[in-house]
């Protein structure tokens, strides 16, 4: 079983993360930034569901995590690496409706909607964002309420909401650098939900795919990484 409240952990973790790296400046002083916030570089160790984002899937992320029992959260069933191609069913419109896709910009406020698009992942248990779809039918996704992902029938509102929010306008993200204390933060927004369901037992289930899954792309055959000894 996969409580809410796990998932909640995980993303609360991920954010911390991308809180520090937003308030930090290279020696120009300009903003730092993730660039590709997605389950496949997230590290899972084997304590309590601690987490760490990797800078790709090779990384020993924040914690040195090679001393520990680790596994992707993009190995349980999610989709495979990009490598160097653009990761476009989870980068947010600014990027995607850029007429010159090899000069990207990338911002914080990018790696906010990335985030989003993570939660989603975690929150159907690793279905595919935005599958089998054209670049043009990723940007017509864009103008819809759900940004073209569904919410999971378990899903619970406060949840989903934060995610809608994460994957809005740029200039109405909530963002992670800065005082946690605002409103407009969005540690604030998971302290919160966090405090919600610390003590819920509702658990979450597995959102399948509209159409049909490829054993290559969802690795149907790979057995699932196990932290059991």
């Amino acid at each position: 079983l996969v409580y809410v409240r796990d998932v909640i952990s995980i993303l609360r973790q991920v954010g911390d993360a991308l809180k520090f790296l937003h308030e930090s400046r290279d020696a120009a002083g300009n903003e730092a930034s993730h660039g590709d916030v997605a389950a496949r570089n997230v590290l899972l160790t084997e304590t309590n569901l601690r987490d760490d984002v990797a800078e790709d899937a090779n990384s020993e992320g924040r914690s040195g995590c090679r001393n520990l029992k680790t596994a992707l959260l993009g190995d349980f069933g999610l989709p495979i690496d990009f490598g160097p191609r653009l990761p476009i069913p989870w980068l947010p419109p600014e990027i995607v409706s850029s007429l010159d896709r090899t000069r990207v910009t990338h911002r914080p406020e990018s790696d906010v909607w990335m985030f989003g698009v993570l939660g989603w992942e975690c929150v159907t248990l690793g279905a595919e964002p935005h599958y089998q779809r054209t670049v043009d039918e990723i940007q017509q996704c864009f103008t819809w309420p759900d940004r073209g992902l569904h919410q999971p029938p378990r899903c619970p509102l406060d949840v989903w909401n934060f995610l809608l929010d994460c994957m809005s306008e740029q200039h109405r993200r909530p963002r992670f650098a800065g005082s946690a204390d605002s409103v407009s933060s969005a540690i604030h927004r998971l302290r919160t939900l966090q405090n919600t369901y610390a003590k819920d037992r509702r658990t979450l289930e597995i959102f399948y795919n509209a159409t049909n899954c490829t054993c290559h792309q969802h690795r149907c055959n790979v057995p699932l990484p196990s932290f059991a000894r």
